[in-house]
């Protein structure tokens, strides 16, 4: 077993005496081995068999960040974090038995930070004791530059394999914490059409990870006026702006508290540009009293350089995305209209002469064919509304009052409730804002047939001073809007779509259900927020 020791004077001086040879009084001996360390440009240490430091060069105690007094007469493992004890272990007993092949390893400064370092050994013979001489030399840098390498790489490769945007501001947060000292990062995209942007983290708790994908999440807006509006003239000019103070800035933002509990002070944040165009940022978050180095910061652009190609390189997948499928659900409904359509138009033309024929006889015959009739024209007004879905530019071109009569007819011919017809003039509204309330309307609608039990549903849509109101009113059972359905989710999205263009729902429900949606006539949507 090892011996134990302590520091102090007293102690060090009797490690000392002990490379004094008797006929060296004056330790003259003990002058050439420390003069001839010395003359060594790299951090040497010299140790005595039990691992206990004997000398080190001023270089190395720069190094290590500790007086030579400190040092003296302590076991070397105390500098090392513990996660490499066997390794160096394992390394002395190489050097002890003639292997000369160098090592890397980490050692603790005071401040907690860590100095990688390369290091190799030998074993000096001096009056009849063996010490061990280890020569440093401090490669945190190269090792640095060595792993962003790799990350840079893997980035890129993230970035060329993977067609999930999410999975590729994972892999990029993750390379940011593989070459840099950051505790945490994060991507995030900036919002776009009132679509939220993607986000990826590393680093993180699972609840900041979902408040950070959350597009109703405060930290979007909050953030981005702590580190953008105030410096957006610094931010301008450099790739990466740094700050000492981002965690105060963020708990003055949120009202006090951060929801990001780590020992973080400083931040780095990187514009992701693409085209000169800010389309997100990437945020890296440090240990407090570290601040990221200029290597760490030029690393960070680079890597913001490629979530901004994967950026890029995801919208233009979903333009591509989205016109292969407008141009199927095009062609689907041109394949409706001429085959299906028709042929239903067919069955209820060829019914209606079969009953004209028959005029008053056999009534047995007659209520078979009347019930032909009664499904061919509920097929056909399902059929209409359904192409008009396929549709998109046909709610633009047609407008909001007559897709709204056709889900109204396809509702009163399928389903035998009695719905009148809006009779209202068509709204100047924006073609987003009457997407959302065709897309409400529908859910409403869908959701009396299948839970109200109703017998009429009445849906109007007039002006309101300087508000349009939808209002979809049926006479069935009612429910509590206040109750939890889960896996349920047409409540949720008909209140987003309603938030999502400026406007309001109310549901009223007791006997029967009152859907309420009230729109701004110049809608102004959630207020823009750039990324955090």
């Amino acid at each position: 077993m090892r011996k134990s020791t302590d520091s102090g004077r007293g102690h060090t001086s009797g490690i000392l005496d002990t490379l004094r040879p008797a006929g060296d009084p004056e330790g003259l001996g003990l002058d050439v081995l420390t003069g001839w360390v010395s003359a060594s440009s790299d951090g040497v240490l010299v140790l005595d068999s039990d691992l206990r430091i004997v000398y080190a060069t001023p270089a190395f105690c720069e190094l290590v960040g500790r007086p030579l007094d400190r040092m003296l007469g302590r076991d070397v493992l105390m500098m090392i974090p513990e996660r490499c004890h066997q390794t160096v272990l394992t390394h002395f007993a190489d050097v002890r038995n003639g292997k000369s092949e160098s090592m890397l390893g980490s050692t603790l400064r005071p401040d907690g930070s860590e100095l990688e370092f390369e290091v190799k050994g030998s074993v000096l013979e001096f009056q009849g004791r063996r010490f061990f001489v280890m020569a440093f030399q401090d490669v945190t840098e190269r090792q640095q530059q060595a792993r962003q390498a790799v990350a840079l790489a893997q980035a890129a490769a993230s970035v060329a394999g993977s067609d999930s945007i999410e999975a590729i501001l994972d892999a990029i947060s993750e390379c940011a914490l593989v070459g840099t000292r950051a505790l945490a990062a994060w991507v995030k995209l900036a919002d776009e059409d009132d679509v939220p942007g993607g986000a990826g983290a590393a680093g993180v708790p699972d609840d900041f990870r979902e408040l950070l994908r959350s597009p109703a999440s405060a930290i979007a807006a909050e953030a981005a006026s702590a580190c953008l509006v105030e410096e957006e003239k610094a931010v301008a000019r450099r790739r990466v702006v740094v700050y000492a103070d981002w965690r105060q800035q963020m708990e003055r933002a949120l009202g006090g508290t951060c929801p990001l509990d780590l020992p973080w002070q400083p931040a780095a944040i990187a514009r992701l540009l693409h085209g000169g165009v800010a389309v997100g940022l990437l945020i890296a978050i440090f240990r407090e009293g570290e601040m990221p180095y200029a290597g760490e910061t030029t690393f960070l652009a680079a890597l913001a350089d490629q979530a901004a190609t994967a950026a890029a390189n995801a919208r233009l997948l979903a333009a591509a995305r989205e016109k292969v499928t407008l141009e199927e659900r095009q062609r689907l409904a041109r394949e409706l209209h001429d085959s299906v359509s028709q042929s239903l138009y067919a069955i209820r033309l060829g019914a209606q002469t079969a009953r004209e024929r028959l005029d008053g006889q056999s009534p047995q015959v007659a209520r078979p064919i009347d019930h032909i009739m009664r499904l061919a024209e509920a097929s056909q007004a399902e059929m209409r509304a359904l192409i008009f879905e396929l549709r998109p530019e046909s709610l633009e071109m047609e407008g909001l009052v007559a897709a709204l009569n056709r889900q109204i007819d396809a509702v009163r011919a399928r389903h035998g409730i009695a719905a009148p017809t809006i009779t209202s003039v068509e709204p100047e509204l924006p073609i987003e804002v009457k997407q959302a309330l065709h897309q409400i309307a529908r859910e409403a609608l869908w959701n009396t047939v299948k839970h109200a039990r109703a017998r009429r549903v009445d849906v109007r849509l007039e002006p309101d001073g300087h508000s349009v109101v939808l209002e979809i009113a049926d006479d069935g059972v009612g429910f509590d809007p206040g109750g939890s359905f889960p896996g349920h989710l047409g409540l949720r999205s008909m209140h987003e779509r309603a938030s999502g263009v400026g406007g309001s729902l109310e549901i009223v429900s007791g006997r029967g259900t009152r859907v309420i949606v009230r729109v701004p006539t110049a809608p102004q949507g959630p207020s823009p927020s750039a990324p955090t």
